[in-house]
């Protein structure tokens, strides 16, 4: 008998230990630090040319018009071996010079990549993305070179992007971007080439 009721005395013992040591368990995080992790933000100016994208190379012929823009990107997820990544992005850009209009770009759909044979020594990331461009006025320089009936204040977004970190710091990053808005082979309003910004910034993952 006394052996039972030790028994049963260690048996409600050990569920009560048990259910004190539940208690003080962290909640699940898996939603919540998926949530979490894979932002980052990204500030970056640099000049502005309504040059063709076939023509930019030989002449950007720049015209003293600058964007100063900044981007909030979510990591969606990683394949093949975490190399290869899926980002969505918001971004606000503000024109200087001769024009001075508000760009919005509301989503953008990123592929990045990150599988380079030296990131021991200089971690690097090439990106490639795609989404849309809306101005609040239809931009000068885009209306000079084209005239208003190939011009719009919405078009598709083109976005190239190459990072550059230090091992030590890994979540900064020197940005340099190709900043592109364009009428997808005139698929917006028929229009075909925009405007590109060659620039420059930080970026910083969180």
């Amino acid at each position: 008998m006394k052996r039972y009721i030790l028994g049963m005395l260690c048996l409600l013992l050990g569920q009560e230990s048990l259910a004190l040591n539940c208690c003080h368990q962290k909640p699940c995080t898996q939603n919540s630090s998926w949530w979490k992790r894979g932002w980052a933000v990204t500030v970056f100016g640099g000049p502005l040319t309504s040059q063709t994208s076939s023509r930019i190379i030989s002449g950007a012929d720049f015209e003293g018009s600058w964007i100063l823009a900044a981007a909030v990107s979510k990591e969606l997820g990683r394949v093949y071996k975490d190399l290869l990544g899926f980002e969505l992005e918001f971004l606000g850009a503000q024109h200087f010079g001769k024009q001075d209009h508000f760009e919005l770009d509301p989503i953008a759909f990123i592929i990045r990549w990150r599988g380079f044979p030296w990131n021991n020594v200089l971690p690097t990331t090439l990106a490639i993305g795609d989404g849309i461009s809306i101005a609040t006025s239809k931009p000068k320089l885009e209306v000079k070179r084209r005239g208003k009936s190939e011009s719009a204040q919405t078009l598709n977004y083109v976005m190239a992007e190459a990072t550059f970190s230090m091992p030590s710091l890994p979540q900064w990053a020197l940005v340099f971007r190709y900043h592109h808005r364009s009428g997808m082979f005139g698929v917006f309003h028929g229009v075909h080439d925009a405007s590109t910004a060659f620039a420059g910034g930080i970026k910083y993952w969180f």
